[in-house]
């Protein structure tokens, strides 16, 4: 497998495109520009995993152990990328995720957190939806409510639809 140099298009700084800091109520948006981003710059499959990392050591000619450019290569990738996504996030969840030293390990493990599906998460989802009473908000901000939990809904529609096909 080669690793293509994508190190010249990676994002001197994420923080410029990612307008927002991952918390605990922003997931969505969160995931949809990092996404969009590391699509854009080919670089998605690092973190999703589908570029796996290579193996450290190949056989040259005469069957000797040498070093895998490609390893390295990737690793400096992956280095970056992970850099990257963890200064886009929030300081209590950076230190869930401080022990991990791949991006796609940040990724899966943010993906997990955050789209955990439990009839009493989507219980409490109806229930928040239930209680949102306009007072004297804004229709804006009254509308906003309504969208924030219709995300989460569709985030976990979504992921019950991705977990029947897997099965």
């Amino acid at each position: 497998m080669v690793v293509s140099s994508s190190s010249s298009s990676l994002p001197p700084n994420l923080n410029s495109l990612v307008n927002v800091k991952l918390d605990s109520s922003n997931y969505i948006i969160w995931k949809n520009q990092i996404q969009n981003l590391f699509q854009a710059t080919e670089l998605l499959g690092y973190i999703d995993g589908s570029v796996p990392c290579p193996l450290a050591s190949i056989l040259d000619s005469s069957n000797k152990s040498i070093e895998n450019p490609d390893f390295r290569q990737w690793k400096i990738i992956d280095a970056h990328l992970l850099s990257c996504l963890t200064s886009t996030l929030s300081p209590s969840i950076f230190s869930s995720v401080l022990h991990l030293k791949q991006s796609a390990e940040v990724w899966l493990a943010l993906e997990r957190r955050f789209t955990a599906l439990s009839r009493s998460h989507v219980h409490q989802l109806k229930n928040k939806l239930q209680a949102i009473k306009k007072k004297s908000q804004s229709m804006e901000a009254y509308l906003h409510q309504f969208k924030e939990i219709s995300d989460q809904f569709a985030l976990a529609s979504h992921l019950l639809i991705k977990r029947i096909w897997c099965l």
